[in-house]
């Protein structure tokens, strides 16, 4: 007996389990959702913390940022051309295309950042769909529909807030309590 489609998939362990929520019809868009942050936040550990630090210098540590944004944007192309994972040249390339927009400063960090989580969800998202229309799965067209449904509501802004002021990982994941009595799949 098989355990399914994902079981094969090459991805970690917080994105299989995406997976398998996303393709169970008993599990809401909500729960699907749930499921999103703690596989971006694992996706987010790739990014190093020396690396986020020049990004964030890059952008400009301050309010003023970079008195020139050609400054900020060639910064940002030379840590893309050093970054050592696809997160990391990621969030360098999100930073070039923050500061060609004219932000600066921390927000502009914090945009940087909640671009490349969205970015990541949307990747992944259809790197899982491609997988189960490999696999010759029915619960494919399910499966996209709900993860599609559920990147908007995933709350990357929240998840970037809280990297940008510096939050530990494990601590920006919610944590639904779902032991009441009162809790369980919608009827």
């Amino acid at each position: 007996m098989s355990d399914g489609p994902y079981k094969t998939m090459k991805m970690s362990r917080p994105w299989k389990g995406l997976a398998k929520i996303a393709a169970n019809p008993a599990h809401s868009v909500a729960e699907t959702a749930e499921a999103f942050q703690p596989a971006l936040l694992n996706e987010w550990g790739a990014v190093r913390p020396a690396f986020a630090k020049e990004v964030r210098s890059a952008l400009g540590d301050n309010d003023r940022g970079n008195l020139f944004a050609e400054v900020a944007i060639s910064e940002a192309r030379r840590l893309q051309a050093v970054a050592q994972n696809p997160v990391e040249a990621l969030l360098a390339a999100q930073a070039c295309d923050v500061a060609r927009d004219g932000q600066v400063g921390p927000s502009a960090y914090e945009a940087a950042v909640k671009a490349t989580l969205d970015d990541r969800a949307l990747h992944r998202s259809r790197q899982m769909e491609e997988h189960y229309l490999a696999e010759g799965s029915a619960d494919a067209g399910r499966l996209r529909q709900k993860l599609h449904s559920a990147i908007p509501s995933i709350g990357t802004d929240r998840l970037a807030a809280g990297i940008a002021a510096g939050e530990g990982v494990r601590s920006l994941a919610q944590k639904v309590d779902r032991s009441g009595l009162d809790e369980g799949p919608p009827l």
